[in-house]
């Protein structure tokens, strides 16, 4: 897109027009099936902008924001912050202003997601599975607990069967009679029972939303709450992954690490943050170091490579050096998280935990008023290592209780050794072509799926332990790393300490954008006429600046 006469502005190129608020788009749809067809179509393939995006601008609260803004709060690629940002404004019927530097600068509505669901039918169907996920998937974790139970029943109600000599109509009818007394099972029924307690439901007490599954609507619970179905899946297939939104961390701190030392920053600065960092090593200051660790994150933040005068190598980042947020804005979501709160925590959620620890809110009506008191008590970081210091955690077998999983691994050896036994009973009838009565036929029929469930039942924990092994190692290795180059920096010795210096010399300010609407070229705001007006007067007073000097 460009405005003619003027700058050709970058990274702007929106799959469809930008609406404006007030002036909806006419899209003419005829009655005929193709083109309702279409339609849906579109709706279907219509982009979503990421939802750490969504955070970013609505944590902004309706203010101007630009692409490195939002790279530095959400922990996104400039390039990524660029795109969504421009399928945020065409759903939510954003505004879009021009700054002289031909950068993009988006304001949004206060009601952002709501805006967002009223004009898109996608955002609005994931906002309704965002809600329902959470207990869809807890029916998920314990139906993995419900099988493994049933798999043991069917496995050892069809050996005793069999030992039982098939059994004639007399004896089923009595076992029939005795089931009933008894309840499902032989016995694991729903009444009184020795073993189970007065009631099975007391045993299997479960609670939703363990583990470090980052999809919306998880909260982390305690793992001492996980009934036993739980616990068999958090058995075979662990607790989801401890360092989820650990890449968005990593950027965020390093955009915010770059923006405090003015947009240029050297390697070993940039080093805590890296996952392939070598060993500091400043007992030769002669040796080479391979930068290329580094960059990553500098292709993501659209740095730039300098030499100094002394031949070392410093980036720069000219684009995270430019913002249009107003300085003195609370970064809402490092405040709240800290708190242990989420980005998305509503006013009564900040309210009542201000409450709870005696601090008074009188007179704070907003968000932005709880924030701003939040922000005041809060005690400072010490030595500013928790906003800098990047850490990762280590993966757990399972956070089931140590009862509940010994459990869930006893019952899978046993249920393996009942499905091998059976195995053994079943080759037996098979080589002399005898087929069982009734449901036991459709027990024999599918025994190489119930000896497949039971096989990778014992497999898949013994793989995943092997290999939670073998990472756990190299994350303890990295988050080494990361400490020496931590200290290294705060030592600043030697040829480190030169690099440094040189580097702040290459530093900018932070150039704020749409300050005033001098700085604006065009915005969407306005009518093509006042655009124009604008146009015509700017040029008359940048001819007259001309003229004068």
């Amino acid at each position: 897109l460009a405005v003619s006469g003027f700058t050709t502005i970058r990274g702007f190129s929106p799959s469809r027009p930008a609406l404006h608020r007030g002036c909806p788009s006419y899209h003419p749809r005829s009655a005929s099936s193709s083109s309702l067809g279409m339609s849906y179509y579109k709706d279907l393939a219509e982009r979503l902008p990421s939802k750490v995006v969504i955070d970013a601008v609505e944590q902004n609260r309706g203010g101007n924001i630009i692409a490195s803004d939002v790279a530095a709060k959400a922990g996104v690629s400039i390039s990524q912050a660029r795109k969504d940002l421009t399928a945020l404004a065409s759903i939510a019927q954003g505004d879009i202003a021009v700054s002289s530097e031909g950068e993009l600068i988006y304001s949004f509505p206060d009601d952002l997601r709501n805006s967002m669901s009223s004009n898109s039918l996608k955002f609005k169907t994931a906002r309704v599975l965002e809600k329902i996920w959470p207990g869809l998937f807890y029916a998920i974790r314990v139906s993995f607990g419900l099988a493994l139970v049933s798999s043991l029943v069917i496995v050892f109600s069809t050996i005793f069967f069999i030992s039982g000599g098939g059994g004639s109509d007399d004896d089923r009818d009595d076992r029939r009679r005795d089931d009933r007394r008894r309840g499902f099972g032989g016995g694991i029924g729903f009444g009184y029972d020795p073993f189970w307690g007065p009631s099975p439901f007391d045993f299997f007490y479960y609670r939703p939303y363990y583990g470090y599954y980052s999809t919306p609507g998880f909260e982390r619970r305690d793992p001492d709450e996980m009934g036993f179905f739980e616990s068999v899946f958090s058995y075979v297939f662990g607790d989801g992954n401890p360092n989820n939104g650990f890449e968005e961390k990593r950027l965020r701190l390093a955009a915010n690490l770059i923006r405090e030392n003015n947009g240029a920053v050297t390697a070993e600065q940039l080093a805590p943050f890296c996952d392939d960092a070598p060993e500091p090593n400043l007992d030769d200051e002669s040796a080479y170091v391979d930068e290329n660790f580094v960059l990553p994150i500098v292709a993501l933040l659209n740095g730039e490579p300098r030499v100094s005068e002394d031949g070392d190598i410093v980036y720069v980042f000219p684009e995270l050096q430019m913002s249009a947020v107003q300085p003195g804005n609370i970064d809402e979501s490092i405040l709240l998280e800290r708190v242990g709160l989420g980005p998305s925590a509503s006013a009564s959620e900040i309210k009542g935990l201000l409450n709870s620890n005696g601090i008074s809110t009188r007179g704070a009506f907003h968000k932005s008023d709880l924030l701003a008191i939040l922000e005041n008590v809060l005690p400072p970081e010490e030595g500013s290592e928790q906003g800098q210091m990047l850490q990762e955690k280590s993966y757990d077998f399972s956070v089931a209780p140590e009862g509940k999983k010994f459990l869930a691994g006893a019952l899978g050896l046993v249920n393996l050794g009942g499905a091998l036994y059976l195995g053994k009973i079943m080759s037996a009838y098979g080589s002399m072509g005898v087929t069982l009565p009734g449901y036991f036929g459709l027990v024999q029929a599918g025994y190489p799926l119930l000896l497949s469930y039971a096989l990778l039942y014992n497999i898949i924990p013994f793989v995943r332990g092997q290999w939670i092994k073998s990472e756990n190692e190299k994350i303890t290795k990295r988050n080494r790393i990361r400490r020496l180059w931590r200290a290294t920096l705060e030592a600043s010795i030697g040829r480190l300490s030169k690099k440094l210096k040189a580097a702040s010399k290459e530093g900018t300010k932070l150039k704020q954008l749409g300050s005033s609407s001098d700085d604006i070229i065009y915005d969407s705001r306005n009518s093509i006429e006042q655009n124009q007006l604008k146009k015509e007067t700017d040029s008359l007073s940048d001819f007259d600046r001309k003229l004068g000097s």
